[in-house]
């Protein structure tokens, strides 16, 4: 359904809001939270089953870190029928806000059932792409099944939910390759600033392939999102520690974005980046030959840390959370903590817009008009301002290395939803 159609009657609209910030407590009056418990009530007994039931409808989990008291605080009895007083003394006032909302159907997706079959739909239509092939380049990564295809979704109210085409390739874990690429620059933006990072990495697209070795009229790497200024982003995380230290600052930031979901490195496919990376090493060296590092940076220790960051494994509910947390402008929607400052997600957003899909990714931009980051392990995810961050894993590539099926999807997802940067522009008002 072209976004110009897009019907707010059919259960699937969204409020988009800003995020929330870490501590931050929304006060909730008596008659809201009462209004709550009545529209629980109106299906029959309120009892701890019946939440449970009435929370996870609108994509909320019993395992959500911020639901844990309320639950536990009722108990094992599942049926035991509790009156409004009973309700409201087990409600921690921090879970208040959330459960009123969720039962009133105020979430960002305010009917998680419709949104959820909607996505589904999507997903069964990119399952019928069986164009590209698995990269070759970095043996390990052929050992990946062609097939696999599984999809995340985690708005930034924390509703979430998982799918995969067979049973099982929605936990496959894969290594992030170059979708690790947006939180190392966020990262060195959050120690540097700006003016310093972008003193040696530029922010615009270099139009031609991501390992190119070319640098702009500053003799910088073009932008951060391509293997160049990857490295040179490497460079610039805490250079004058070793890099030991500096791979498990990585891993724990990952893990603040992720709900405490660290990645962990696969060997096996570090070792083979490795022994085939002659690409990264001309890179780095014509990088040291044009004097693009910064005077600390030592290029063994840059190009060891930049191997072991596209060696992290992951799977796509965690990297939907990372996408959601850029949504919720660095706010982590299950924790509620903040990762990174909205001015740091600004720019990271900026650069995934319009640099983030290799050489595509003007047209990308075009048709799609969402921040997206592929890998060549098959990785994507794309993120939907104030809305929700989506992730996909399907190995097979087309020939830019972007994901067959993640294009298709974006494409018809984007034609399901109004979520193109410039649809409120184009879209038909409707009455």
């Amino acid at each position: 359904m072209p976004a110009s159609n897009f019907p707010p009657s059919d259960g699937t609209h969204f409020s988009t809001r800003p995020a929330q910030f870490e501590g931050e407590v929304c006060a909730l009056d008596e008659k809201s939270l009462h209004g709550a418990y009545q529209s629980l009530e109106s299906q029959g007994p309120v009892t701890r089953l019946r939440l449970a039931q009435a929370l996870r409808a609108q994509g909320l989990s019993e395992t959500d870190p911020r639901l844990g008291a309320c639950l536990s605080a009722w108990g094992e009895d599942q049926t035991r029928a509790l009156s409004f007083a009973d309700f409201k003394k087990a409600l921690a006032l921090d879970e208040r806000h959330l459960i009123s909302r969720a039962l009133t159907n105020q979430l960002v997706s305010g009917h998680f059932g419709s949104f959820k079959q909607r996505l589904s739909n999507v997903f069964a239509f990119a399952a019928d792409d069986h164009q590209g092939e698995i990269a070759h380049y970095i043996p390990e990564l052929r050992r990946a099944d062609p097939e696999a295809f599984a999809l995340s979704v985690c708005t930034i109210d924390g509703q979430n939910f998982s799918m995969g085409l067979r049973e099982g390739d929605e936990a496959a874990q894969f290594c992030i390759q170059s979708t690790c690429k947006p939180l190392n620059y966020a990262l060195a933006l959050e120690l540097l600033g700006e003016d310093l990072v972008h003193r040696y990495v530029g922010r615009e697209p270099s139009g031609q392939g991501f390992n190119e070795i070319t640098l702009d009229r500053r003799h910088r790497p073009h932008n951060p999102m391509i293997n160049a200024g990857a490295i040179m982003t490497c460079a610039l995380i805490r250079p004058t520690q070793n890099v030991d230290a500096r791979f498990d600052y990585i891993r724990r930031v990952w893990g603040s974005a992720c709900a405490g979901q660290e990645p962990e490195l696969d060997h096996a496919t570090y070792e083979s980046e490795k022994a085939t990376a002659d690409r990264n090493f001309a890179l780095a060296y014509f990088m040291r030959e044009h004097k693009a590092f910064p005077p600390e940076a030592d290029l063994h220790d840059t190009l060891e840390l930049y191997f072991r960051c596209c060696a992290l494994k992951s799977d796509v509910g965690a990297l939907s959370l990372w996408a959601a947390s850029l949504a919720n402008g660095g706010v982590c929607p299950l924790t509620e903590r903040r990762v990174f400052q909205g001015r740091t997600v600004r720019h990271v957003l900026s650069l995934m817009l319009s640099c983030g899909m290799y050489d595509f990714s003007g047209e990308y931009a075009f048709s799609v008009g969402l921040p997206a980051k592929s890998g060549v392990s098959g990785a994507l995810y794309i993120v939907v301002p104030g809305v929700c961050g989506i992730a996909l894993y399907s190995p097979r590539l087309d020939h830019h290395g972007n994901p067959s099926r993640g294009i298709a999807f974006s494409k018809r997802l984007v034609e399901t939803f109004p979520w193109h940067v410039y649809a409120p522009v184009v879209q038909t008002p409707l009455s």
